[in-house]
C-alpha cells in the first residue's frame, strides 16, 4: 500500500516508517521538521519506495497534492510542546493539533483516502477517578493540549461516521524510546540535561509523586500495526500502554544511577503537577488490546530503564563532538 505518516521524522514516526517499509509498503513522510529531525530517517534516505516531504499541514494545497494516490494515512504530528506556559498563546494546540487535523481529514475526502490512524493520548481522559483507565472512561480534559487531540477525536469520529472510512484512535501511554526531538522532551532527557550542567542538583517539576504510564517506542508501533491487521471495527479507539505505572521521583534515581551519580540534591517545585494542566497519576488500561492478542513486553520500569540507557549514551556521545 502507498502510506503517508504525518510527523514521520519525529521519534515514533520514523520508526514506523521503518516498520512500514520491511513490511514492503510505500512510505511518504510528511513534516515541517520543528521537532523532527532528517537524521531520523538516515536508514531510509535513498529507498526506492520511501519519500521525504518537508512541509506543514496548515499548507492545505501542498497537503492535498501529498495525498493524491495515498491508501492509508498514519496521522502523528502535532504540537510537541504539552506544557502550557503563562503568557503563551491558547490557540497553539488548537492550529497545530486540531486544525491541522482537520486540514488532513478534509484533504483525505478530497482525494479518496479511506483509512487513518491516529496517535491521541491519555491526557484526553483528564483526571481520572479511578486506576487504570479503560477506553470507556469519560473524557474530561484539563490541558489545551488534551482538549485539542479530544476534538481531533471528535472530527475523526464525524469523518468516518459521514464517509464509511476505517479509523483507528490509538491513546498513548508516554512513549520513550532512543531518539530525542528537537522540541517537548521527556522528563528523561529534561533530568540527564539538567545533570549533565549540575550533576550535583536536580530540579523536580511537582513533587516527584507524579506516577504515569510508560511504554517503548518500539512496543508502541508493534501495537499499532497489530491493531491494524486484526481489528475489524470501522472506528476503533485502543489505550496503548502497559499495565501499571512509574514515579518521577524513581525515574530520577534510575538516571542518576545510569550516569554514575551519587548523593544528587533533589528541588521540587512543589506542586502535585508538574505544570498546569499536567495530570499527576495515570495508568492506561490496555485489556481492549489485549483481547485482540497484543501486550506489552516490558512494565514502565523496564520501558525507563532501556530509554535511559540510550539517551545518556547519545547525550555523551553528543557532548563529546
Amino acid at each position: 500500500m502507498r502510506m503517508l505518516i504525518t510527523g514521520g521524522a519525529g521519534c515514533i514516526g520514523s520508526e514506523l516508517a521503518e516498520a512500514l517499509i520491511q513490511q514492503g509498503h510505500e512510505v511518504l513522510v510528511y513534516d515541517n521538521l520543528s521537532s523532527g529531525s532528517v537524521a531520523h530517517l538516515d536508514a531510509l534516505i535513498g529507498m526506492e519506495n520511501f519519500k521525504f516531504v518537508e512541509a506543514d499541514l496548515l499548507d492545505v494545497g501542498t497537503l492535498q497534492s501529498h495525498l493524491q494516490g495515498v491508501e492509508f494515512v498514519w496521522h502523528l504530528a502535532a504540537n510537541p510542546d504539552i506544557k502550557f506556559k503563562p503568557g503563551e498563546a491558547t490557540d497553539k494546540d488548537l492550529q497545530q493539533n486540531t486544525v491541522a487535523t482537520y486540514n488532513v481529514l478534509e484533504c483525505m475526502r478530497r482525494n479518496g483516502v479511506t483509512a487513518l490512524a491516529f496517535a491521541s493520548t491519555s491526557a484526553v481522559y483528564g483526571i481520572p477517578k479511578q486506576l487504570p483507565i479503560s477506553e470507556d472512561h469519560p473524557c474530561r480534559p484539563i490541558s489545551l493540549y488534551g482538549a485539542s487531540k479530544l476534538a481531533c477525536e471528535g472530527l475523526i469520529s464525524a469523518f468516518q461516521n459521514l464517509f464509511d472510512w476505517r479509523c483507528f484512535i490509538f491513546r498513548f501511554a508516554n512513549i520513550v524510546g532512543s531518539k530525542m526531538r528537537k522540541r517537548g522532551g521527556t522528563v528523561i532527557t529534561d533530568f540527564v540535561g539538567k545533570l549533565q550542567t549540575n550533576p550535583e542538583r536536580l530540579e523536580i517539576l511537582g513533587n516527584g509523586n507524579q506516577a504515569k504510564s510508560y511504554l517503548l517506542c518500539r512496543e508502541c508501533i508493534d501495537a499499532m500495526l497489530f491493531a491494524v491487521t486484526k481489528s475489524s471495527e470501522r472506528l476503533a479507539i485502543y489505550n496503548i500502554g502497559c499495565h501499571d505505572s512509574l514515579s518521577v521521583e524513581r525515574i530520577s534515581e534510575i538516571v542518576e544511577q545510569t550516569m554514575g551519580l551519587h548523593h544528587v540534591r533533589h528541588e521540587y517545585t512543589g506542586t502535585e503537577g508538574g505544570w498546569p494542566g499536567d495530570v499527576p497519576r495515570f495508568i492506561l488500561a490496555p485489556e481492549k488490546l489485549n483481547r485482540l492478542g497484543w501486550r506489552a513486553l516490558h512494565n514502565s520500569e523496564q520501558a525507563v530503564v532501556e530509554a535511559v540507557r540510550f539517551v545518556v549514551q547519545r547525550q555523551s556521545v553528543s557532548c563529546k563532538q
